[in-house]
């Protein structure tokens, strides 16, 4: 059996288990692998059954990209892990959402697929409003496209490179796809008038007119790469040790998580930016013209 101390310190591992499967994915049989011990033998642990050995709780530490006197002494870098920290954190976070979250009533973005799922439909809801305008209709499917690319890229992903390999590799793969998929998009923007044309075959005039959406579109789209771009070099930055580094070195680094922590969100409000943008400017186009009286 744990003495009270050595419970107090099996409550935090306890809760940073619930943050490691929240932010990463890993269940208990993940986290005993990687730390080298049966699944019963951590559950023990877990349950205060026996203690924690010493070289058990630093491996965790090092999982946690956290230290062992984090672990310890209940830091607060410990507790940007914890499950009930997390979720006040994604409130607060949310909160320069909750506008368009209002509008788009979605109460909150729970998960990176659901949130996607939701706006695919969006889109879908979006080409059919437009259906009239195939201006506005091409950058909605331009839009729905890539969503469906991002998710059929991450289907193979998610089978066999997040129960495979650590945390460096499942993070560059994954937002470098994010990234090449950025890129399909801002090509696909670019080329809109081509796309538009091709699809009335030429029979369309209005298919060459601006669209005044188009620049703050386009500025979204750069925004996608950006948020990306950013979390794929932090990444980097963050898992040095897996690079070659030295971990007395590479330590000082594991608490970049500046736009990681917030990474769903930000993508969330970029879709909903999109959305509320292709509305208003289907909305405008479908106006009729006004004409000043002479």
């Amino acid at each position: 059996m744990q003495t009270p101390e050595e419970y107090e310190i099996t409550l935090r591992v306890n809760a940073l288990v619930k943050g490691l499967k929240k932010r990463r994915g890993y269940t208990k049989k993940d986290i005993s692998q990687k730390l080298g011990i049966g699944l019963t033998t951590f559950n023990d642990y877990l349950n205060g059954v026996s203690s924690f050995k010493l070289g058990t709780l630093i491996k965790f530490a090092s999982l946690c990209k956290l230290t062992l006197p984090d672990i310890l002494d209940d830091t607060l870098e410990a507790k940007k892990l914890y499950s009930e920290d997390l979720a006040d954190r994604a409130n607060t976070g949310k909160n320069t959402l909750d506008f368009l979250a209002f509008i788009l009533l979605v109460p909150a973005a729970t998960n990176a697929h659901n949130t996607q799922y939701l706006f695919c439909f969006l889109h879908i809801l979006l080409i059919f409003f437009a259906r009239k305008d195939l201006n506005s209709m091409t950058m909605s499917l331009v839009f729905l496209v890539t969503y469906v690319i991002a998710d059929l890229i991450f289907y193979p992903i998610d089978i066999y490179i997040f129960p495979n390999f650590n945390s460096l590799i499942q993070n560059a793969v994954a937002f470098g796809a994010c990234i090449v998929v950025d890129i399909l998009l801002i090509v696909l923007l670019k080329n809109r008038t081509l796309l538009s044309l091709w699809f009335s075959k030429g029979n369309n005039k209005r298919v060459l007119e601006k669209n005044f959406i188009e620049g703050p579109i386009y500025a979204v789209a750069i925004g996608f790469l950006l948020v990306d771009g950013v979390a794929f070099v932090e990444n980097l930055i963050r898992n040095l040790e897996f690079l070659g580094f030295d971990e007395s070195f590479a330590k000082y680094f594991w608490k970049i998580t500046y736009v990681y922590d917030y990474f769903e969100y930000l993508k969330s409000g970029l879709m909903a930016s999109v959305v509320i943008l292709l509305f208003i400017g289907t909305r405008i186009r479908q106006q009729p013209p006004n004409f000043a009286l002479t």
